[in-house]
């Protein structure tokens, strides 16, 4: 019975500006509803929780898509350059979804080594009636390996925080780089690729495990800066801005307009211990246009 009350209300809500209202209905029925509820967008619509810790719940309290300006970005350069799509840390769908019902024609890549997320992928791609959303249920980093893999979510704050760790003893996950996969022919690309990474510190191993696909394709990718990446990869500062150079990127914000790396790296070395991020920067390997 409150699940189907809730459900109305938020059709209602979906479609008004103001949603003070929404926000106190929220607060009462999210003790009491426990199935999903479904949010709809104008093309697209996810299955969300009022599950504290379930990523999803974030578009249902707020009745907004997730990370909206890095989405409408990442569909201009789709479309200005016929871009492939990567998406390694694919999570339920939050990027995938709504990228994919825009490019029917487009082969998208989904990847994230969490059960858990596949499952809710899959059901969301069912939800949408997808047919071009390619996903796999294993990690991408550096190179091909098999680690224990933590999803359990009484350690983390989030369901979208669950991660590699480099204890001995638990279930381990296959790895394998985005290099290997090109390779082996399981991912097919364009000479442009759009490629968003926000895999929970691996980010900068699964850089590295790409290295003959920058070579070879125009690359754009969106990087999240987190203090995990501190802990991964030794002396990481240096590690990153070597291979920046090597490799011919350039770094950018999410205005397009290019940065001064260090300035960033200066700031997330420094950041408050609640925060563990300072969010995204843009990776490229050639002079793309900024009037997308």
């Amino acid at each position: 019975m409150f699940t189907f009350f809730f459900q109305k209300i938020v059709n209602i809500f979906q479609a008004k500006k103001n949603k003070r209202y929404y926000y106190l209905l929220f607060s009462i029925f999210k003790f009491f509803v426990k199935k999903k509820i479904i949010v709809s967008f104008k093309n697209y619509k996810f299955y969300t929780s009022t599950e504290k810790k379930d990523l999803s719940r974030w578009i249902l309290k707020n009745l907004k898509q997730w990370d909206a300006k890095n989405i409408q970005i990442i569909k201009r350069f789709i479309k200005k350059y016929n871009a492939s799509f990567i998406d390694c840390g694919s999570n339920f769908g939050a990027y995938t979804i709504p990228i994919a019902k825009k490019f029917k024609n487009k082969k998208i890549y989904a990847f994230d080594a969490s059960k858990n997320a596949i499952y809710q992928l899959k059901n969301n791609i069912y939800l949408n009636n997808i047919k071009n959303i390619k996903y796999f249920n294993f990690g991408i980093g550096k190179k091909n390996e098999k680690k224990v893999f933590n999803q359990n979510l009484r350690d983390f704050s989030n369901s979208g925080s669950y991660r590699f760790s480099n204890k001995k003893s638990g279930k381990k996950i296959n790895i394998f780089s985005l290099d290997n996969l090109l390779k082996k022919k399981i991912i097919n690309l364009n000479t442009y690729v759009i490629i968003k990474i926000d895999i929970e510190g691996y980010d900068f191993l699964a850089l590295q495990g790409m290295k003959n696909l920058i070579k070879n394709h125009n690359v754009i990718i969106f990087f999240e800066l987190s203090k995990i990446l501190i802990k991964n990869t030794k002396n990481f500062n240096i590690m990153f801005i070597n291979f920046l150079k090597k490799h011919n990127l350039k770094v950018y914000n999410l205005f397009l307009k290019k940065i001064n790396i260090l300035l960033y790296l200066n700031q997330l070395q420094n950041l408050k211990k609640n925060k563990e991020t300072i969010g995204d920067i843009i990776l490229s390997n050639f002079n793309f246009s900024r009037y997308i």
